[in-house]
């Protein structure tokens, strides 16, 4: 996701849009409005802080609030707002509550008081287990807690534990409390499987090594396909970030930690083409990088506007040489010709600037503007920035 928003701020935005939810009722009213009926129906205020461009945002719109059982829960016990926190009042409301990461979930009463509060998607049955955590009396996470240093704790007290301290951020300690709740409920079933798919976030954790151990019989219980699916997405994923924030230091390094990767899931030649792309990216290799992203979109990514949008975007900042950047070009114009919309346009305006056109720079980043007016998605300001950068470049 983080990528993603890298790569949306460099473009201008996306065109994706937002599916609404209909197990839960969410109210289409400004906060303030929210906070009145709160207060006269003595219920806490459910909030999803969402972005437009955000995956896990939408797979809990699509998937996880749809759910009768959200759905029962929720609407008897909160009233529930959508804030987009791009648009409208969002902005500043998510300024207010300090969100940073998308989606956050958030629950307040109707003074603005945040009762509870954690970042990120997550399965129905963890999200209901927040939605009763944020109902305790706020004195009862004391409790728990010393509850939980006496070893005093019923299942599902510590259950709601787990859920506030990992509200708190003590990745810490909630990795400790999970441990102890998983062994205490596990069994080889569905659920012991959501429990784990929701609460782990590396490949050391127990819980993750407790499914591993156990592969064919979650396998049985959930499906072959959707158990090794997730146990390479989770490797993947995890290989991908230490990509990112540059964990190998070398091609050396980075190249050994491939091949023990590779003997733990099986890596197609565009996921591993795809992380060479991204190594050379973060290693600041300009012709290595531009070599292997040549590769990734002439073979994989040709009729995909979007996926060569995401490799012009990570290598905005990287490409300098000419005979780099009239590659870059091609690409550019080849998005453009699949979809003629203010992304791509904007895209090819930035190549443009760095080729040091400043006219077709501008003629481009010119139609990119009037696109954005014309849909009205929110982004022309975005776009006159740009504008206004590239008209002050100096050659």
């Amino acid at each position: 996701m983080k990528k993603y928003l890298y790569i949306l701020i460099c473009l201008v935005g996306s065109q994706l849009g937002t599916a609404y939810a209909q197990g839960i009722t969410f109210q289409h009213s400004s906060l303030a409005e929210v906070k009145e009926m709160a207060k006269a129906k003595n219920k806490l205020i459910f909030i999803d802080f969402y972005t437009d461009w955000c995956g896990p945002c939408k797979m809990m719109s699509k998937e996880v609030f749809p759910q009768k059982e959200v759905g029962d829960f929720y609407n008897a016990n909160f009233i529930a707002v959508k804030i987009d926190a791009e648009k409208g009042e969002g902005p500043a409301i998510a300024k207010q509550y300090g969100i940073s990461g998308y989606p956050t979930l958030a629950y307040i009463n109707y003074k603005g008081e945040v009762m509870h509060k954690f970042v990120g998607s997550t399965g129905v049955t963890e999200f209901i287990g927040h939605g009763k955590a944020a109902l305790l009396p706020q004195g009862d996470y004391e409790k728990l807690k010393a509850g939980f240093a006496k070893s005093e704790l019923s299942n599902d007290e510590l259950y709601a534990y787990l859920l506030m301290v990992k509200t708190r951020g003590d990745e810490a300690a909630g990795d400790q409390v999970f441990d102890i709740y998983l062994e205490k409920v596990a069994k080889v079933d569905a659920r012991t499987y959501d429990l784990i798919v929701n609460q782990v976030r590396n490949t050391d954790s127990k819980g993750f090594k407790y499914i591993e151990q156990h592969r064919d019989g979650f396998g049985a219980a959930v499906g072959k396909d959707k158990l090794d699916g997730y146990i390479k997405k989770l490797y993947l994923d995890e290989f991908q970030l230490k990509v990112w924030y540059k964990t190998y230091k070398t091609l050396s390094d980075y190249q050994h930690a491939k091949a023990l990767l590779k003997t733990r899931v099986e890596l197609s030649p565009k996921e591993e083409l795809g992380f060479d792309t991204d190594f050379y990216l973060r290693a600041e290799d300009e012709d290595n990088y531009v070599l292997n992203a040549k590769k990734l979109v002439e073979t994989y990514y040709y009729n995909d506007d979007l996926r060569i949008s995401n490799v012009l975007g990570g290598g905005s900042r990287l490409v300098k040489s000419e005979k780099n950047l009239l590659i870059v070009k091609g690409w550019a114009e080849r998005a453009l010709a699949l979809n003629n919309n203010f992304i791509n346009n904007a895209s090819l305006a930035m190549v443009y600037k760095s080729l040091k056109n400043k006219p077709m720079a501008i003629k481009y980043i010119n139609i990119s503007i009037a696109q954005c007016r014309q849909e009205k998605n929110g982004y022309d300001e975005r776009a006159e920035m740009l504008k206004k950068e590239i008209e002050e470049a100096a050659y």
